[in-house]
């Protein structure tokens, strides 16, 4: 095949410049339930599982649904403050419009995950969306890749993951698929270093990637 027939994007600084609320809606609980804040590298050192998980290990169990209802709330009254990266939507519409799949996989909740995705009217667009809330195994893990090739039928050679981080990475690799580093959004150049992989410095550089004639020629 010329062409990937199912391009796999993770969504937080990716799809979405989300990463300010995340933290912002974070250190809103934080301030109410705990009278503190925390730096964005403290909040990321929980990252890994969904936020419903992250707050349980910072609040425990005990606080944890009203502290998840404020979370959410605060999330979801802010969401105008988080911005689809420009190009994006259209390179969703111009993938769909070729023929292919497309779909998202992120570590994020099904709560956030939907949230989003219905507010930037992103949802209806996908084939698939496969969150945090969905595997037992968490990136970087494949268990996620290989849950979306799985119910849309699709080879591991016919498919590219597209992400910011080097745990998107892994997942694709030990998934079997290609990988795109996107570099517009939080992401740079130096976490991707060693990685061997196409990297993405903007939003038209990512679409000429998957839209070009002939762009199997630097599949793996």
């Amino acid at each position: 095949m010329d062409n990937y027939s199912l391009v796999l994007f993770d969504l937080d600084g990716t799809l979405t410049d989300s990463h300010k609320l995340i933290f912002d809606s974070f250190n809103h609980v934080l301030r109410k339930y705990r009278s503190i804040e925390m730096t964005p590298e403290q909040i990321l050192s929980y990252f890994g599982p969904t936020e419903e998980v992250c707050i349980k290990k910072m609040f425990g169990e005990e606080d944890f649904d009203a502290v998840w209802d404020d979370f959410l709330d605060y999330y979801r009254i802010h969401l105008d403050e988080c911005t689809v990266f420009a190009g994006l939507k259209e390179l969703l519409a111009e993938l769909k419009s070729s023929g292919r799949l497309i779909g998202v996989f992120t570590a994020k909740g099904t709560s956030t995950t939907d949230l989003t995705l219905e507010y930037h009217g992103l949802k209806n667009l996908f084939d698939i969306v496969v969150t945090g809330s969905l595997v037992k195994n968490h990136k970087p893990d494949p268990e996620g890749v290989e849950l979306a090739l799985s119910r849309l039928n699709v080879l591991p050679e016919n498919a590219v993951v597209v992400g910011d981080s080097p745990s998107d990475y892994k997942a694709a690799a030990s998934a079997g698929t290609d990988f795109i580093a996107v570099l517009y959004g939080h992401s740079s150049t130096a976490r991707f270093e060693d990685v061997k992989c196409k990297k993405a410095a903007s939003v038209s550089e990512l679409s000429a990637f998957l839209l070009s004639e002939g762009n199997g020629s630097w599949k793996r």
